[in-house]
């Protein structure tokens, strides 16, 4: 029964973080293991107790890059799927993407999203999943069709031993990623709305590619 490392960066937002790791804890494949990468000096308060949970303090570069890379260097498991700490999943998220991956010699999968965009108030919904176009590396030379790294699961040697993020870069680090990947094996998508991507004008995110997501 493979392992699923979940990653999780995170900076002083345990409101938030709690329902990202309840949308873990739900999950209906079980044999995953939790790291909760702090990139902040504030100390994070979950509501579980749950024994797979791991909270470490980001080792790398400040931002979400390091503190990924942080997540994968500690990592035991055969896939690795990220969650940013204001996104969730839906229950069967893991065990859908494990199918995918276990079956087909892809290194990526990723999944269609349920974006929540709020504003003054306000609350717009809307589905996002884009197909490859020929090859994953020529659609993205036309853009970032696959989004979010909360809806991505990765063979995790690759991210062990070939590519990580880019820690010198503070935007389109997701972009960067996909694209380096690309290069060496394929991807599968799951049309499937398999998280909810949340976009709040008060919040500041995780992820700096958020505004360009909802524009698409």
């Amino acid at each position: 029964m493979s392992k699923i490392s979940v990653i999780i960066p995170t900076k002083n937002r345990n409101d938030l973080l709690n329902q990202a790791v309840d949308s873990v804890i739900n999950q209906t494949y079980n044999n995953w293991e939790l790291y909760i990468i702090n990139d902040s000096k504030e100390e994070i308060i979950l509501k579980s107790t749950d024994p797979r949970i791991n909270i470490e303090i980001n080792k790398r570069t400040s931002g979400a890059n390091g503190a990924r890379n942080t997540g994968i260097n500690l990592s035991s498991g055969e896939f690795i799927a990220f969650l940013d700490d204001d996104d969730t999943w839906e229950q069967n998220k893991l065990a859908k993407q494990l199918k995918i991956m276990k079956n087909t010699d892809v290194i990526l999968s990723y999944t269609g999203k349920k974006i929540i965009y709020k504003k003054n108030k306000k609350e717009k919904e809307k589905y996002s999943y884009k197909k490859t176009f020929i090859n994953p590396f020529i659609t993205l030379q036309l853009h970032n069709y696959i989004g979010t790294t909360s809806s991505i699961m990765i063979k995790s040697e690759v991210l062990k031993t070939k590519i990580k993020f880019d820690e010198k870069i503070n935007i389109l680090q997701d972009y960067d990623l996909y694209i380096q990947l690309s290069k060496i094996g394929k991807f599968y998508g799951i049309p499937e709305s398999l998280i909810t991507y949340n976009f709040d004008k008060k919040i500041n995110h995780i992820s700096l590619r958020k505004n360009e997501l909802i524009l698409s």
